[in-house]
């Protein structure tokens, strides 16, 4: 019987609860002798995180009141555990990932939308493998298209795919997804950025992204454990208004933080000087009718058998 996600977590959980210490301390600033909260921020090597790297870098956590460490994290699993354990204290994820963990009955929050999709800028993709004849979604029909299944990258890929048909394959190895639809095993394949931009750069074919339809779908958010809003309510701001800052700062001079961009998201080196950087957007509510779609599919999937509301999850 396949074992799933949540299930995973709490092994992994278990695994992780005595590695090492809690994220949360304290200690004194050098430079006033006042308390400075230390948080552990988990990140995935996407380019939604470059805020967090821009403000530990520049020192914007510390002048807001906050010794940061971004931890980087090569799975979502991995991420989530930790945050559960408490070695992470925050961090990205996504809509789809948070009602996992809530379904699962951990107290994650969502305090703020992180990084979505934009018309000039895509976020994911549906693309065709470069020997395929395959265009349009329509021409996806009754064809084989590889995903991770009960994850933000099925979501995308129903929204895409609207009421068009295919056959979903699993491949939850992202680099092997890509891989195998350059040579031609698989026909299509949904990919994020930058991977996405990097298969049509090896001559994949461009069908469909998140940024050619009218509605945003590809949110990513910030999270932090629900025992730490509680204790820390205050420093959820100084977090906010760190990120804030680190945003008006790479979006006033892109070209500064490419180098950073290339080194945290691995963008291929193929594609690290074309690359196209996304206008970061500040910190606000995660909109309730993305959560309720998101509810709503993961229910019809038998994701999400506990009852949640957009109330208890937002912060």
């Amino acid at each position: 019987m396949p074992v799933n996600r949540g299930t995973l977590i709490l092994i992994a959980v278990v695994l992780l609860a005595g590695a090492g210490s809690l994220g949360c301390l304290e200690q004194p600033d050098e430079g006033t002798g006042e308390e400075l909260l230390v948080m552990k921020v988990g990140a995935m090597p996407d380019e939604a995180t470059l805020p967090y790297y821009v403000a530990e870098q520049e020192g914007i956590f510390l002048n807001h009141g906050l010794d940061v460490e971004v931890v980087p994290f090569q799975s979502a699993l991995e991420r989530d555990s930790a945050l559960i354990a408490g070695e992470i204290d925050a961090g990205e994820n996504d809509p789809v990932g948070v009602l996992v963990l809530r379904n699962a009955g951990y107290d994650a929050r969502i305090v703020s939308r992180e990084l979505h999709e934009t018309p000039e800028k895509m976020r994911f993709a549906i693309l065709a493998s470069p020997d395929s004849e395959i265009r349009s979604v329509e021409d996806l029909a009754g064809k084989q298209v590889a995903i991770s299944s009960n994850t933000v990258i099925e979501w995308i890929t129903d929204n895409l795919l609207g009421d068009v048909q295919t056959l979903k394959i699993e491949e939850k190895k992202v680099p092997i997804r890509m891989q195998l639809l350059l040579d031609g095993k698989h026909e299509a394949a949904t990919l994020a950025e930058p991977l996405a931009s990097y298969a049509i750069y090896q001559g994949a074919h461009l069908v469909i992204a998140d940024s050619m339809i009218d509605q945003t779908i590809g949110y990513t958010v910030i999270v932090f454990r629900g025992e730490f809003i509680d204790e820390h309510p205050e420093s959820v701001a100084q977090f906010l208004a760190a990120f804030n800052e680190a945003v008006d700062r790479i979006n006033a001079n892109p070209e500064n933080y490419r180098e950073l961009l290339v080194q945290t998201a691995k963008v291929p080196e193929e594609i690290a000087e074309t690359y196209q950087m996304a206008t970061y957007m500040q910190a606000a509510p995660y909109p309730r009718d993305n959560f309720e779609a998101v509810l709503s599919w993961m229910q019809s999937k038998g994701l999400v058998t506990e009852a949640i509301s957009y109330d208890e999850v937002i912060y």
